[in-house]
């Protein structure tokens, strides 16, 4: 099996002269696009950069996030993508974590980048993207065009971790999930072959391409099939629209957050004949919401699943199979599903019980954090912490997180069950259920409520709605009007952070 970098090098080398990537008004060649990147790959090399040292990444949706990213592979390194949002505090959690020796950023980002920087003990060299190159700094694109090309390490495995992808969510603090050029390899592939991408294709990079489904099926799938990557700076919808109409995009894989925006487009020029299909990942995705969008834009939505710790693929609709409603679709060709219960016993179609999965994609682990790692990796399987179950036709349903679930009394409640009936009132545009404690029953059902602009909703009139709807021990006993929910990047709201707040009158 080829590494990432060889196989990007084969497919230039066939395709020199094809558009790789384009972004704005530019069209960055293959053969342009390599060359910059053994360029960089020996600058980095000349700053001391050895096969496994790690170089973080921090930079927003443009050509020279692709550029660094190959670079630090090619020149043996491993890449570590940071997500650009992020406070002082996490950036220097995540640089201090991965042992980080180069940080790569925006020029934009220094005011937050620098103390962070400067914190971390290891990172001894400060790229930078940008006109204005602070005393602190090296400039990126000076230290691209006075590099020498630099030859492919010859002694690069597949079996070598090629990047350093970081979780959110799963606890305090976030940890490292370390992909070997194989696991990565291996997803794109499967991407490649599921989904048919082919150099007629266009994937545009709405997703941030620090997200692992923006790096394997976004930038390693397109360009492994000679399919151009439109890159788009930041998410706007409107800019979105343009832009697919622009370069007659045909694949826009995205999270439901962003479906919901488009839909929200008050234009009726919004029409977009080229796009064929979009990927649904990274949070449920409402089936009513999903037929809106193909209903009106007359494309297909294939919902898919996975974690960072999976490649991050693990299930997707087949465009050639049936959808089935609420469905995540079949695993991946090579990818094993396993339903278990509490005790670890496998269980029949239609149970519910934790998902695992086996894959040639999995992690090797968390870096520096071997107990996690053991806790998570069993005999080969990944624990996932979701719950679901697979029907007879071995399609994948997810149902909840293992976290999220709420024990009430002896009482199992999904939140998911009850945050569908509550989006369902007028008054509503956004809600979150979690558990709070409670003295009587262990715990309570609680509702994070975001209301659509201009209406007004009670507590009692929320409760006595879902009484309509829901047993009364699953109706919320307790409600938070917000103005917003905490969100991941990618618009995966963060309920561990709201099960820490726990005021609200109970109804």
């Amino acid at each position: 099996m080829p590494t990432l970098i060889s196989q990007l090098y084969h497919t230039a080398q066939l395709n020199p002269s094809r558009p790789a990537l384009i972004f704005e008004d530019t069209s960055i060649s293959y053969d342009s696009l390599t060359n910059a990147i053994k360029r960089l790959a020996s600058g980095l090399a000349e700053l001391g950069i050895q096969k496994g040292d790690r170089v973080a990444i921090l930079l927003p949706n443009v050509p020279h996030f692709c550029i660094s990213y190959y670079a630090i592979i090619a020149a043996g390194g491993v890449a570590v993508p940071i997500n650009f949002m992020h406070e002082r505090t996490e950036l220097e959690h995540q640089l201090v974590d991965s042992g980080a020796k180069i940080l790569i950023a925006w020029q934009l980002f220094l005011q937050q980048v620098l103390p962070a920087f400067q914190a971390a003990a290891t990172c001894s060299e400060l790229l930078l993207l940008g006109d204005r190159i602070s005393k602190d700094g090296i400039s990126l694109t000076q230290l691209i065009s006075r590099s020498a090309p630099l030859e492919l390490d010859s002694s690069l495995s597949e079996s070598d971790t090629a990047v350093i992808n970081y979780t959110s969510g799963i606890a305090d603090e976030a940890m490292g999930a370390e992909l070997s050029h194989e696991a990565i390899v291996f997803n794109a592939a499967t991407c490649i072959d599921m989904f048919n991408i082919n150099p007629q294709e266009k994937v545009i990079a709405v997703l941030p391409l620090f997200h692992p489904l923006g790096q394997t099926f976004v930038m390693h799938a397109s360009l492994t099939a000679a399919a151009p990557v439109v890159i788009m700076p930041r998410f706007k919808p409107k800019e979105v629209i343009k832009t697919i109409q622009k370069n007659s995009v045909t694949f826009m894989p995205a999270v439901p957050g962003m479906f919901r925006a488009i839909m929200d487009i008050d234009d009726p020029d919004i029409d977009v004949p080229s796009l064929k299909y979009c990927i649904s990942y990274g949070g449920h995705l409402p089936d009513e919401l999903l037929f809106e969008f193909e209903n009106k834009f007359n494309v297909s939505i294939l919902k898919a699943y996975g974690l960072t710790e999976a490649g991050p693929l693990v299930s997707a609709t087949r465009i050639s199979r049936d959808q089935k409603v609420e469905s995540n679709g079949l695993p991946l060709m090579g990818v094993e599903v396993q339903i278990r219960d509490s005790s670890g016993h496998i269980l029949q179609p239609n149970q519910s019980g934790e998902i695992f999965v086996k894959s040639p994609s999995l992690m090797k682990g968390y870096y520096g954090h071997q107990q996690e790692t053991d806790r998570r990796l069993q005999a080969g399987w990944l624990a996932t912490g979701d719950i679901g179950y697979l029907d007879l036709d071995h399609y994948l349903f997810i149902q909840e997180r293992k976290d999220d679930i709420i024990s009430k009394g002896g009482f199992a409640i999904h939140p998911r069950e009850v945050e569908r009936i509550i989006l369902d009132h007028p008054a509503v545009n956004e809600v979150a259920v979690v558990s709070v404690p409670d003295s009587m029953h262990g715990s309570e059902v609680k509702a994070f409520v975001v209301l659509t602009p201009g209406s007004t909703l009670s507590d009692k009139e929320l409760f006595e709605y879902c009484q309509n709807f829901l047993p009364i021990y699953k109706c919320p006993r307790y409600m938070e009007q917000i103005a917003s929910l905490p969100k991941s990047p990618t618009g995966r709201i963060l309920k561990r952070l709201l099960r820490q707040t726990t005021s609200g009158k109970k109804m």
